[in-house]
């Protein structure tokens, strides 16, 4: 009997990190946003047929109402986007029905910002509009006019599981690099996407991937990388108040990136609670913009707690123990 708490000890161990879940997945294709013909949709007979219109409100909108909307940084009041959000421009009133969400932005100017559209819109996007000559030269950061969004999701019930990165757990994402970004009109000058999570209190970043803007091409690319053996750059808090332009003496430029900064290794990552990713892109002189975004994400993660199944398991090896106790006295 004396190798019974060995044994008890080695199943919970086991099934403390057997539970390997998605913690978090979006598509675009399942669209945050849509045409208000779109969200209204009925039948012959008057009946909704759409199952976007569930909050029982108005949509007139042509799905582009998210398009630009937060141009300010994380924890600012209008920061986080949740199922049902309208908002109107014009005449145009655009719901918002993906995952809740939130949105911070740096920015070196007022002609870009981070949003949510559609997947042909760029999914969850940096939006840039035209920037003139006058607005390129009067930028003094020079070499282009640049914007940083992330995006933050909750994670599955981050409360009553304490995810980590173990084993086969992986982030991926498609991003989408439109025609408009590059090619012959040159509108952009850089462009990354990576991974960020938000791991007992502080936030990490993934792998930097970056692209070539000046393919003449439109293209989605896929991006997977291992979570538990990449090497997650702390961010600190990103989170801040202040949404002063980049420039700004006063600006805190919480999305710039340290790549000499400190990593922490994906497996020695506790307590996560949400997942998301980084959008980096620099503007050139243009006229009509582009978008530049995340179009789907999911992330796996392993949840430190042993599942039920486990603990009926090892209940049952305590009572048959007990059982066998009895017996021998």
């Amino acid at each position: 009997m004396n190798k019974l708490p060995k044994l008890l000890a080695a199943l919970i161990a086991l099934s403390s990190y057997a539970n390997a879940d998605t913690i978090f997945n979006v598509s675009t294709t399942d669209y945050p946003t849509v045409t208000s013909a779109t969200f209204n949709a009925v039948d012959a007979d008057g009946n909704p047929t759409s199952a976007y219109n569930i909050y029982g409100t108005t949509d007139t909108g042509n799905g582009s109402g998210w398009g630009q909307a937060f141009g300010a940084n994380l924890t600012h009041a209008n920061a986080t986007l949740t199922p049902g959000m309208q908002k109107t421009q014009g005449t145009n009133t655009t719901t918002y029905f993906g995952p809740e969400v939130h949105i911070g932005t740096n920015r070196d100017g007022y002609q870009g910002a981070g949003g949510v559209h559609n997947s042909g819109g760029g999914g969850y996007r940096i939006r840039v509009n035209n920037v003139t000559q006058a607005q390129y030269d009067a930028d003094p950061s020079g070499g282009g006019i640049n914007f940083k969004t992330v995006f933050m999701f909750d994670a599955v019930n981050p409360d009553v599981l304490n995810y980590g990165f173990s084993g086969t757990d992986t982030v991926s994402a498609t991003v989408g690099t439109p025609l408009s970004m590059g090619g012959t009109v040159n509108k952009s000058s850089f462009a990354s996407y990576r991974a960020v999570v938000k791991a007992d209190g502080g936030y990490y970043a993934g792998n930097l991937n970056t692209f070539n803007v000046s393919d003449a091409v439109v293209a989605t690319t896929d991006f997977t990388e291992n979570a538990a053996t990449t090497n997650w750059i702390s961010l600190g808090n990103i989170e801040s108040s202040v949404g002063a332009l980049q420039h700004a003496n006063n600006a805190p430029k919480n999305l710039t990136v340290d790549e000499s900064g400190t990593t922490v290794v994906g497996s020695a990552l506790t307590g996560i609670t949400q997942v998301g990713f980084l959008l980096d892109t620099t503007a050139n002189i243009n006229t009509g913009g582009y978008n530049f975004g995340v179009r789907e994400f999911s992330v796996d993660a392993t949840a430190a707690v042993p599942e039920p199944s486990s603990y009926a398991l090892i209940a049952g090896i305590l009572a048959l123990a007990s059982i066998m106790i009895r017996r021998r006295k």
